[in-house]
Formats: structure tokens, sequence, C-alpha cells
């Protein structure tokens, strides 16, 4: 098998492990998505700009002091996910969020005019924390990217991480 073929092998076989994990964790953590990076100091101190959060299913309803991520509505930018945490829980489920900053978040996200989160917005809550790994995608892809640029963007990242993969265990 020649050099090229070998690559060629690499890459399918990376990309199927990648694959793979992102498969078994929305399984076994019953969640849509399982991976959110935290991409503003909102949350300071307990969550960084770059950290790597893997979200669980929120269950029925998640309570107060659970770190949840949530789609945002009107006012905050439609669609952009929101890492805050529960600061109250209403009638059928609606959730107050803030972040944990109380100089960049003085007050809820319902007082900024952001709905009340609802069951139905939120993506997952916060299981498990890895500082700064996050901090090379938040690089690749900026929170306003969208469109083409997103998707080259992406191939770009797995592009890098086959370059890692080559270069830790030195077949280049």
């Amino acid at each position: 098998m020649g050099e090229a073929e070998k690559w060629i092998q690499d890459v399918f076989v990376f990309a199927a492990i990648l694959f793979a994990v992102f498969f078994a964790a929305k399984y076994v953590l019953h969640v849509s998505w399982p991976f959110a990076v935290v991409s503003s100091w909102s949350m300071m101190p307990d969550l960084r700009v770059g950290d790597f959060v893997v979200l669980k299913g929120a269950g029925s309803c998640p309570n107060v002091g659970d770190v949840v991520v949530y789609v945002a509505s009107p006012p905050f930018p439609p669609g952009e996910w929101i890492i805050h945490r529960v600061i109250a829980v209403g009638p059928g489920c609606s959730l107050a969020t803030k972040g944990d900053n109380s100089i960049t978040n003085p007050i809820s996200d319902q007082q900024y005019g952001e709905p009340p989160v609802t069951p139905d917005n939120v993506v997952g809550k916060a299981a498990l924390v890895v500082p700064y790994i996050g901090v090379f995608p938040l690089i690749v892809r900026p929170q306003s990217a969208a469109g083409s640029g997103l998707w080259l963007m992406r191939l770009g990242v797995f592009l890098m991480l086959i370059a890692a993969y080559y270069a830790a265990f030195k077949r280049l």
C-alpha cells in the first residue's frame, strides 16, 4: 500500500472514530448534541472562554442551580446557544437563567428581554467541563460565522486534527 492510500485510509479511520464518539455520546448522554464550547465571559469564574462542556439530557425539568445550554430567542441572537445557570423554575417548567459573572450579567436573561426558557429550548445541561480544549474551535469558527464559510472552517478543523494525528504518531 502506497503512502497516498495509507493517508486516505487514515483519514477515513479518523473520521469514523470521531463520528462514533459523537453518536455514542448522543446515545449515552440522552441529548441531541452532546458538546458545547463556552464563548463568552458570562459564566466566570466557573466556566471560562474555551472550556469544552459535555452535555447530558436535562430530564423533565432542570433544577435551580443547573448549568444549561439553551437556544436563544430575540433580543438575543436567535439560534445562538447560551450557557447559563438556572436561577428560578416557574409554572410549566419555564426557566429563568443568568450568567454567573455579576459584572457582565448583572441581571437575568429574562430581564434583558429573553423569553423564559422552555424545555423545548434546552439543548442539555452541563455534565463535565474540560478546561480550554474548546479554544481551537472558537478560533476557527467565530460565533458570527454562517453559511458556506462555516463548512469551510469545519473542514479546516478536520484537516488540522488529521495533521495533529500525523504529527503525534510521526506518520508524516
